[in-house]
């Protein structure tokens, strides 16, 4: 009995130990993370402006839901879940597919696969900033390269077309952007799949009679699964939180057309100074986001309890 209670004394003093070594860094997320949270969650809930701006977070007048009233009332909140969905469906799609299809010639027995590989990751380095400036220059109305070809194929009505104030050629140029940026992480996600597939089940399949296209669909998506669920889960985020490239190249227009939430809050809380309308935005956004959380790590559980 004494030794039995001599190791409990010492898992239990294993554990606070453990737990103390923790304390420091709980206290930075909790300084970093939780109390901008927090305050941007009280924020929303308040009168803040300009005139605000000197006074304290506790000292904001509360405005009784005023700010998800209007924007409830103005209808506008719709739209920007609208454009939001639109540009996150588009982006994440066309990344997978595009993805998987590269992944797969990579993946096989083709001239200069190191090369191709390493040019194909290109785009990935670059930062967010220059791809929104890369793209406006090459879609300039006056001297971009893609306005040329286009017009050349009979795409565009004529060469000085501006992309950026129509709503549909709008949404497509900050979509490509987004592709182009992102694709390299999804193919290289998709790419350390397929190599970690069993090549002994491709090889039973073939036996069996199963061509490339059956093997491909039931063999190989079924393995790398998990890596298609955490995929989709990070590019559904990083396009969910996307700004940068939306706001260089379009800035939400023309009329807000690709107003997403992430530029929705930011104009509210850094153009028009509203801040508390700003943060409640941002509010409704952390919702969609924790929703979309949630459902994605069911997903995973769901398929690692089958795989296991």
């Amino acid at each position: 009995m004494t030794s039995k209670n001599q190791l409990r004394t010492r898992r239990m003093s294993d554990s606070t130990f453990g737990f103390l070594l923790m304390v420091p860094a709980l206290l930075v997320l909790l300084v970093v993370i939780a109390f901008p949270i927090l305050k941007g969650i009280y924020a929303s809930f308040c009168d803040y402006g300009l005139k605000e701006l000197r006074k304290g977070i506790f000292d904001l007048k509360w405005n009784n839901f005023a700010n998800y009233k209007i924007m409830l009332q103005n209808n506008q909140i719709f739209s920007y879940f609208k454009n939001t969905f639109v540009f996150v469906a588009l982006v994440v799609v066309i990344q997978l597919i595009l993805g998987m299809g590269i992944a797969l010639l990579l993946d096989s027995k083709i001239k200069a696969r190191g090369t191709l590989r390493g040019l194909m990751l290109v785009p990935w380095t670059i930062p967010s900033v220059v791809t929104a400036i890369v793209w406006r220059f090459m879609t300039n109305s006056s001297y971009g390269v893609i306005n040329w070809i286009a017009y050349k194929l009979g795409m565009i009505p004529t060469l000085d077309y501006s992309w950026t104030l129509q709503s549909g050629s709008a949404m497509a140029l900050i979509v490509i952007a987004a592709v182009w940026r992102q694709l390299p992480y999804m193919m290289v996600m998709i790419l350390a799949g397929l190599q970690s597939v069993d090549k002994s089940l491709l090889e039973a399949g073939t036996i069996d009679g199963a061509n490339y296209w059956q093997s491909l669909l039931h063999i190989t998506i079924p393995s790398i699964r998990p890596v298609l669920i955490t995929s989709i889960w990070i590019a559904l985020m990083a396009n969910f939180q996307m700004y940068t490239i939306i706001a260089n190249i379009t800035n939400g227009g023309p009329v807000g057309a690709t107003t997403t939430l992430s530029i929705a809050a930011y104009n509210a809380a850094f153009q028009s100074y509203n801040f508390g309308y700003g943060a409640a935005i941002g509010v409704v956004w952390l919702i969609v986001l924790f929703i979309i959380t949630m459902f994605s790590n069911k997903l995973t559980d769901k398929y690692s309890e089958d795989l296991g």
